[in-house]
């Protein structure tokens, strides 16, 4: 089971601002990436749904198309039929027009079947049993049939009928005498209304333009409607012959009305030479895409910006607890410094002392290395406070502090003040004769210093000193060794003071005992 610590160890990352910061920018970076494949994904898939709805609708239109022209040219090959007849032609008006001209020949947006003579008068129509005796001789579908014996179906370019005054696609066919020459022209005509509603009828939300071509890249018919368009050939566009050499399917060109590139969805229409296509903008093939793409990157716009948000007012409240937690540490450590230092001399007190002998005496019996113990007093004190007030003795214990941290090593040894006017020194790996040198060469630190001292014998500030060593290898307890420096201390008192004594034979064999006795408890 992983428990509270190991999990917190697990979680470390969390407790860096920059790292979280790093992390959620890479989440950021991610949805954005996840997003903009998404969006590139739904592009191609628009793109891919635009096109073969086109391509799908401009084949339904060509059939319809073919269809349509497929049935009124069925009238047009039985007028062709009946005119061979002699009885047909030799018939009464009235009946001779019941004979050719069949009910498709009448139907709504079919407008005149006209018949011809040679020279291109008219003689027959499906409107009346007596038509006006005009002439069409001028018109390119009948100067087409007088130079072209074929039999095939010939559409013409858009053109206004003088009989209606409306726009029509005239379908023709060629008559012949029994030796293959000319006899006339019979046509139809389908207006290009037709064409128009058929366009208008279909979705009205399909994408992309409608635009039926006749012979020589004329445009027939296009949605959306205008007129001034109908007519006007194409056939010099690069897109429209591509289109004549595609037939069916979808290429991207150029426009062939108007500018920039456009994706066409072509069709044949049957065999005639009538072409379809549902040209398409990139505005008609992404409509739908933008869309969503603009939704889809709104949400995901706001998804982030509220992610940055969130994490610079986490990273910025991560940065403020952790400066409040290094605040607060520095504050405990200097508490724990205050707790541990005198704040007069800057010399740590006797609670950091008691810590550091027992240490340091456990070290000693642990790796058999010698250990010595100072402990200083200002001599005369007492008098040098009621001689020069409490201030000056102040002075005067902090002129011993700074002897005292002058003369020491300041990797190993360390000083403290114990008591009003009494110091101690903690000498690690330091036997009797080297403790005795420091002891010495303290003493004679705050002697060099010359603060006089009248209420002493000497006529300056001094200090006793005593000496307690714990030899290599014995045991003690730090009580044992402070009364052995203690009991020196006192005898270099007795003996007129400002002067350094170690402890007695006596005192270092009751050293000696104290440790055993600890040892054996």
């Amino acid at each position: 089971m992983v428990s509270r610590t190991d999990f917190r160890r697990y979680l470390w990352w969390t407790r860096s601002p920059w790292l979280l910061a790093v992390l959620n920018l890479l989440c950021v970076v991610g949805l954005c990436a996840v997003s903009a494949f998404m969006l590139w994904d739904m592009r191609r898939d628009a793109e891919r749904r635009t096109t073969a709805a086109a391509q799908s609708l401009v084949q339904v239109l060509s059939r319809d198309i073919a269809r349509s022209i497929g049935m009124y040219d069925l009238s047009l090959r039985a007028i062709v039929d009946g005119w061979r007849l002699p009885a047909v032609m030799n018939a009464d008006p009235e009946t001779r027009q019941l004979i050719l001209f069949d009910r498709a020949a009448n139907a709504e947006n079919f407008g005149h079947t006209l018949v011809f003579d040679r020279i291109g008068t008219l003689i027959i129509s499906s409107k009346t049993s007596s038509p006006e005796p005009l002439s069409y001789a001028d018109r390119e579908y009948f100067q087409y049939h007088t130079t072209h014996a074929d039999p095939v179906l010939h559409v013409s370019v858009p053109l206004v009928s003088r009989l209606t005054g409306r726009w029509v696609l005239i379908i023709s066919r060629r008559l012949s005498n029994p030796d293959g020459s000319f006899a006339g022209v019979v046509l139809g005509s389908i207006y290009l209304d037709y064409f128009r509603q058929l366009f208008a009828a279909i979705d009205p939300d399909h994408a992309g333009t409608v635009t039926l071509y006749g012979p020589g890249g004329t445009i027939v018919m296009r949605e959306p409607f205008d007129e001034q368009l109908v007519g006007r050939s194409v056939s010099a566009t690069d897109s429209y012959q591509r289109m004549l050499q595609t037939r069916q399917g979808v290429f991207t060109g150029p426009a062939m009305m108007g500018e920039g590139p456009r994706t066409f969805a072509v069709a044949q229409v049957g065999e005639l030479p009538l072409q379809l296509s549902i040209a398409l903008t990139a505005e008609d093939i992404y409509a739908a895409w933008w869309q969503k793409a603009l939704v889809l990157a709104a949400v995901v716009l706001s998804l982030c910006a509220t992610t940055v948000v969130l994490t610079t007012l986490f990273r910025r409240e991560l940065s403020r607890r952790k400066a409040a937690q290094r605040a607060t540490a520095a504050l405990n450590a200097e508490l724990q410094q205050l707790a541990s230092t005198d704040a007069l001399t800057g010399l740590s007190n006797r609670r950091r002392f008691d810590e550091v002998l027992e240490r340091e005496c456990r070290r000693a019996m642990r790796t058999g290395k010698p250990l010595s113990l100072l402990i200083l007093d200002a001599d005369y004190f007492k008098g040098f406070n009621d001689r020069y007030g409490h201030q000056q003795g102040d002075a005067a214990l902090r002129l011993i502090a700074q002897a005292m941290q002058g003369s020491i090593h300041a990797y190993s040894d360390t000083a403290y003040r114990i008591g009003g006017e009494e110091f101690a020194v903690v000498l690690p790996d330091t036997g009797e004769a080297g403790a005795e040198t420091a002891a010495n060469r303290i003493r004679q630190a705050v002697l060099a210093q010359a603060m006089p001292h009248a209420s002493s014998p000497h006529g300056l500030v001094t200090v006793s000193c005593g000496v307690a060593a714990l030899p290599a290898g014995q045991n003690s307890d730090p009580i044992a060794l402070v009364a052995a420096a203690d009991a020196a201390l006192y005898e270099a008192k007795r003996r007129g003071r400002n002067q350094v004594r170690i402890s007695t034979s006596a005192e270092r064999h009751f050293l000696v005992i104290e440790g055993a006795q600890q040892s054996r408890l």
